[in-house]
Order: structure tokens, then sequence, then C-alpha cells
């Protein structure tokens, strides 16, 4: 009886120990299923009697389906972007963010962190980033409903605006901020992202180099 005991208060450490790629994944998805899903029920109506009643998996992403919404559901997975494109067909008027930015940017952070290029620390920088991204989107499009604008360009464009202005935020506030990451993961980061980005993509980036260099004073 006490080895049984041991072990179930020992297992969350040695799944760390062995994978801290999905504790950290875990811990996150248990957040997006449980309180981030009661957030959206009052709004669009009950799940069920759980999660499993609601979110569905289609190819790469969760598709939620509640009464009154049906909507891509962040997760740590890089499909979300899939579904967003599905939704919004962005690339068929020339705004390829959901195609040639982020889901092959995510991909790249996914494989990086297969191939051992991150620290535990950047890995759940990673993950953290990924769900703020997602949740941010969804807050914006479908919460607030400003993705519905009078043509799918400008549809489209203000979904572009509104992500690389948003993206600052996650990248500092997520995990312990990108800021405060080891040098290796600093670097990483930039090889990771520099071949996806454009020259306005680059001017946001730089806003956060910015910010990590000359921090934001604090009121006394």
């Amino acid at each position: 009886m006490m080895k049984v005991l041991l072990l179930i208060i020992l297992f969350p450490v040695l799944v760390w120990a062995a994978s801290p790629e999905a504790a950290i994944k875990g811990q996150l998805e248990y957040e997006l299923k449980s309180s981030y899903l009661n957030s959206l029920e009052k709004i669009w109506g009950k799940c069920g009697s759980s999660p499993s009643s609601c979110l569905n998996l289609k190819d790469d992403y969760q598709l939620l389906t509640l009464p009154k919404k049906e909507t891509c559901f962040p997760y740590t997975m890089c499909g979300f972007y899939n579904c967003m494109e599905d939704k919004y067909h962005c690339s068929d008027v020339g705004v390829n963010y959901f195609t040639q930015l982020a889901h092959p940017t995510c991909s790249a952070y996914v494989k990086n962190i297969s191939d051992d290029k991150f620290t535990k620390a950047g890995v759940e920088w990673i993950y953290t980033v990924m769900v703020c991204l997602q949740k941010g989107l969804v807050d914006e499009c479908e919460v607030k409903g400003n993705c519905n604008l009078d043509s799918q360009k400008k549809t489209c464009d203000h979904i572009v605006d509104f992500t690389l202005a948003y993206h600052p935020g996650c990248y500092i506030n997520s995990g312990i901020g990108v800021c405060h990451l080891p040098m290796k993961d600093k670097t990483a980061i930039w090889k990771t992202v520099s071949p996806f980005l454009t020259n306005r993509e680059r001017q946001e980036a730089y806003k956060v180099i910015f910010q990590c260099l000359i921090p934001a004073k604090t009121n006394s």
C-alpha cells in the first residue's frame, strides 16, 4: 500500500523528468478544458457533461461546438491556424498570415523542440505563447466579433493587424517572459522565426527586443 501511495505522489515528478514537454502541454490543456472552456460556456451555452461532449479533434485542431457557437478552440497544436484559415479563407484574398507565417512558424517551433534546441524554460515559453496567441484570436474574432467586416479582404487585413500587435504582449508575458530566457533559447527563437518574417513582422520583433533592453518603468 505504501509503495502505491509513493508512486501516486511521485508520478507527476517522474513524468516531468521524463518529458517536460508533455507535462507543460498537459498543464495548459487542463486549464483550457476547465476554466477557459467555462468562460466560453457563459457566452455560448453549456458544453455538456464533459469537455469531450463539445470538443472534437478535426485533423490537427480542436473544434468547439456549443449551443450558440462553433469555433476553433485554442490548444497546444499548430493546426489551430489551419482551422482559422478554413473559416476565414484569407489566402483566397492574398492574405497569407495563417498559411505562410502562423502555421509554419508554430510548426518550426515544435520541430525545434523535438530537436532539443530549447531549454525547459524555453519549451514552457513556446507552448504558453502558442496558447496566448490562439486565445487572443478567439477573443478578438469570436467573442468580440471584430473579424466580420464588410469585405473578406478587410477582415483578413484586420486579423493580421491584430495578431502582429498582439504578439509582443504574449512574448513578453508568457512563461518567465522572453526577456528572461537563457541565451540558448533567445538564439533558437530568432533562428526559428527569422526565415518567415516580412519587414513588417521584423519591426514587431524589434519592438520585443527593445522592451527587453529597456524595460518599462514601474510606477513608484
